[in-house]
């Protein structure tokens, strides 16, 4: 594939797509705000987090991210341990249920959307997103 305009119209098509879902699923965030909804989504990564990390990853200055951070540890959203290499980060039981209530809210504006596009998406298109969406998830 080489037709820029091809991939520009998929990028294009897929950020409008997760862009109206973020916004049509934002009340299941319970509350939080844009930097800490970036916050737990970066925690809730493979990857090891410590404070400065998630500083790094969100492009947030310390002083920034000190209020929101601690926002998160105190409604026990994100959870600091101790391991090898010093503090880390992770989520939280209740941040384990609010992820949980975002996806279920996806899942619920995903199968809505599928229903109400033009013709409608069915299961066979959306197994097909799936295999293009898994197979562009693998670093290759």
């Amino acid at each position: 594939m080489t037709d820029d305009h091809t991939h520009r119209r998929l990028i294009v098509s897929m950020s409008t797509v997760f862009d109206r879902m973020d916004a049509a699923t934002l009340d299941a965030w319970s509350g939080l705000t844009g930097l800490q909804i970036q916050l737990v989504r970066v925690v809730a990564t493979d990857l090891r987090v410590d404070r400065t990390s998630l500083a790094y990853w969100t492009r947030t200055s310390r002083a920034a991210l000190v209020p929101s951070l601690g926002a998160l540890l105190q409604r026990e959203i994100l959870a600091e341990e101790a391991d090898d290499d010093g503090s880390r980060l992770r989520i939280a039981p209740a941040g384990r249920r609010l992820l949980e209530d975002v996806l279920d809210a996806r899942v619920a504006w995903i199968r809505d959307a599928a229903s109400a596009a033009r013709p409608p998406i069915d299961e066979d298109d959306v197994r097909r997103a799936i295999e293009f969406m898994e197979r562009l998830s693998v670093p290759g």
